[in-house]
């Protein structure tokens, strides 16, 4: 595996990608969302965190985008009240993701971890409604968040 060294001495590349994501539930997964992104050869631990929150919020929208599609397709009751339950949970955790971003940009990893756990919620939420069609959305999700919350658990 690459591995370099970035301002004052700490690992980069894909040996420090392959370190983190080790330490996450997911760590294949974490690697390939991680590695997606070609800045993340170059982060350092922080910048790490700092993607995998970019990610989760990115991941967020398409889900979100994704479900307000299926709420206006709704053909029967029930789905449709289901699916407003997901469209209510992940726009609530929307706003706290970019409240996150802005936490993470302070510092405040604490406040960043609360917020991807936000959307964590929201996944579980959503996936408790029993919508098939959701489900492989939702466990992307989950799983996304889910190793984005352990790599910014790393930073505090």
């Amino acid at each position: 595996m690459q591995c370099k060294r970035g301002l004052a001495g700490e690992e980069t590349g894909k040996a420090l990608i392959a370190k983190t994501c080790n330490q996450t539930e997911y760590p294949e997964e974490c690697i390939s969302a991680l590695e997606s992104d070609a800045s993340s050869l170059s982060a350092n631990l922080t910048g790490l965190g700092r993607i995998a929150v970019e990610q989760s919020a990115s991941k967020l929208n398409q889900t979100l985008s994704y479900v307000d599609s299926l709420v206006n397709n709704a053909t029967d009751y029930a789905t449709w009240a289901s699916l407003v339950i997901c469209q209510y949970s992940y726009n609530a955790s929307a706003n706290q993701i970019q409240q996150g971003l802005q936490a993470f940009d302070r510092l405040k990893y604490d406040k960043t971890y609360q917020s991807v756990a936000a959307v964590n919620q929201a996944a579980i939420e959503c996936n408790n409604q029993g919508l098939g069609i959701l489900t492989q959305v939702n466990t992307a999700l989950f799983r996304l968040t889910k190793d984005a919350m352990m790599i910014v658990d790393l930073l505090y």
